[in-house]
């Protein structure tokens, strides 16, 4: 079992499925993956934290009336040391921040951004919460990955990782 007490900045550290249907998307996942769900009022709703063997591994929402159109997606999360810094940057690199950096109670703070091609992903600088504490197994997210029709206008990694990470970790993915 791969347990995580830290996420590096650069890394993908959360996944969380906002979903059309909460009930059966807790049954699917659960009897799937074998995760126990924990549901805890959030965002006017109930968030669901999934859990593997007791430690967090993904999370699941109901669309809201305000999300009205949007389909059931999964959202990717990842790592950074300043939520506000990162959304900036991912605006000079031309990006377009969809979510503002807000605080998510005492857990961390995060945006929402958009890639130059329209890809949607979300920054997290953790506090209280990593994020994922069960990575890389069986029942656990192992791999994030962008399907683009424009990979040159999606840019390369290390020009939105740079500002993102810290010294030891710029560049990397």
């Amino acid at each position: 079992m791969v347990d995580k007490t830290k996420h590096e900045p650069g890394t993908f550290c959360w996944v969380e499925l906002a979903t059309s249907d909460g009930a059966a998307a807790k049954t699917f996942y659960t009897s799937l993956f074998g995760w126990t769900a924990d549901d805890a009022p959030g965002g006017g709703g109930v968030y669901t934290t999934l859990r593997k063997n007791g430690k967090d591994a993904a999370a699941l929402y109901e669309l809201g009336p305000q999300q009205k159109g949007v389909p059931p997606h999964w959202n990717s999360y990842v790592c950074v040391e300043n939520a506000d810094a990162a959304a900036a940057h991912a605006k000079e690199l031309g990006g377009t921040v969809m979510m503002e950096p807000f605080d998510v109670m005492e857990h961390g703070r995060m945006a929402v951004v958009a890639d130059p091609a329209g890809a949607t992903f979300s920054v997290w600088q953790p506090r209280h919460n990593i994020g994922a504490q069960v990575v890389n197994e069986p029942g656990a997210f192992c791999w994030n990955e962008l399907y683009t029709t424009d990979p040159r206008r999606a840019g390369k990694p290390a020009t939105w990782t740079s500002a993102t990470t810290s010294s030891s970790n710029r560049g990397e993915r």
